[in-house]
């Protein structure tokens, strides 16, 4: 299957492939150390950047239980596209979204006493009842009511129009060497359930796994995991993994398998001599008689500026350096000694992340160039670059 445009004059696309989503989701599921334990499919920031809808749709065939969204009309926007399994919106609901959230049946956050007291007001005028999940901060420091403050949650259940789905909470170091953090935070999670438990709240859904946590620990494997970047087939983990993980760890996430490629086409070819400037300011400067071809993506679609000088990609599986500045539409890579192996032609694919010839660039390999993370390396692949769909 293919979804996309038919006809892409900017030779640019992200292809996503399908059947390394479902692969992924094989992998997630076998993995569980209770099969009973659901599966939520994180889909915030239009999935990564690969497309929430289309990503969903992917999801639930492939037997995911529920979808997570940052806020509410990333929410609304899966309603609209027929899309009716659990959503929660996992980030705080200002009050002027509760409305057109609760309308679409969607899973709000309460990170306070006092938002409860909102959405219940809210839904009381709607006389309807509003289905809360419950942010119990135990470390992350971010959202949610501290896991100390046992009288401010139990409280919640006395607003009459709310139903309470479940609690959960946020890891803040899962993917780091040091599992210490992590373990703090499950044991005051789990000291935590046990009161409210104790109080009288029922709960249909605990859940604290993130996928660094639901690789590393067991235990984290409650009710429902929250799995996101691994569904993406991407690394969850920080520097040096293959140095830590347990080996059981490590071969599972090696089994993972990117839904992402980033890919281009050579739009135009340049013969330049010896001591000539390419791109802005001038920062690479040709130290021979050299062939300079043009890519027509710049950092208007994602592909950062820090990228300058440092990058690569691929043409006919060989790998041609970034020459000069990226600029907002295009940029520019040096084929010289690529061309001695190969005609290199306007129209030849380019891969920026992805594969080619054997030879790959992923998305940790731009994130470290960057400086920065995986996710990010995804999810800034903008809307100027169709989503081009394969299974």
């Amino acid at each position: 299957m293919q979804s996309g445009p038919e006809k892409d004059i900017r030779f640019a696309r992200a292809e996503i492939d399908l059947s390394s989503l479902a692969h992924n989701i094989r992998i997630i599921k076998s993995y569980r150390s209770r099969p009973e334990t659901k599966i939520m499919a994180v889909v915030k920031a239009d999935a990564y950047g690969h497309g929430a809808t289309m990503i969903s749709r992917e999801a639930i065939k492939s037997g995911v239980d529920a979808l997570g969204v940052a806020f509410a009309p990333e929410g609304i926007l899966l309603r609209e596209e027929g899309i009716n399994i659990p959503v929660y919106i996992l980030g705080e609901c200002p009050p002027f979204a509760v409305e057109d959230a609760i309308k679409n049946n969607l899973i709000l956050t309460v990170n306070s006493l006092d938002s409860a007291k909102v959405y219940s007001e809210i839904a009381g005028k709607m006389n309807i009842r509003a289905c809360i999940n419950i942010n119990i901060d135990t470390g992350m420091n971010r959202l949610g009511i501290n896991w100390r403050n046992i009288t401010d949650i139990a409280a919640i259940k006395k607003f009459d129009n709310i139903d309470i789905d479940g609690i959960f909470t946020h890891f803040a170091c899962a993917s780091e060497e040091d599992p210490s953090y992590t373990m703090m935070q499950m044991k005051r999670f789990l000291k935590a359930e046990k009161l409210l438990t104790a109080s009288g709240i029922p709960f249909n859904n605990v859940h604290s796994a993130n996928s660094a946590a639901f690789f590393r620990f067991n235990e984290t494997h409650l009710d429902m995991v929250r799995t996101g970047i691994s569904i993406y087939g991407l690394n969850p983990y920080g520097k040096g993994w293959e140095n830590w993980l347990p080996e059981k760890t490590k071969k599972i996430v090696s089994g993972l398998r990117p839904v992402l490629s980033f890919k281009s086409n050579v739009s135009f070819i340049k013969k330049l001599a010896s001591g000539e400037p390419v791109s802005y300011c001038g920062t690479f400067r040709t130290s021979r008689d050299s062939i300079i071809a043009t890519v027509p993506v710049g950092y208007g679609d994602g592909y950062s500026r820090l990228l300058s000088n440092g990058s690569k990609v691929l043409i006919k599986g060989m790998e041609a350096p970034v020459a000069g500045n990226i600029t907002m539409d295009q940029f520019m890579v040096d084929i010289t000694d690529i061309s001695k192996r190969a005609r290199i032609m306007p129209g030849d694919e380019v891969v920026m992340i992805g594969t080619s010839g054997g030879k790959i660039i992923s998305a940790e390999d731009i994130a470290g160039i960057m400086g920065t993370i995986n996710y990010e390396a995804v999810c800034m692949i903008g809307k100027r670059i169709p989503r081009i769909y394969i299974k």
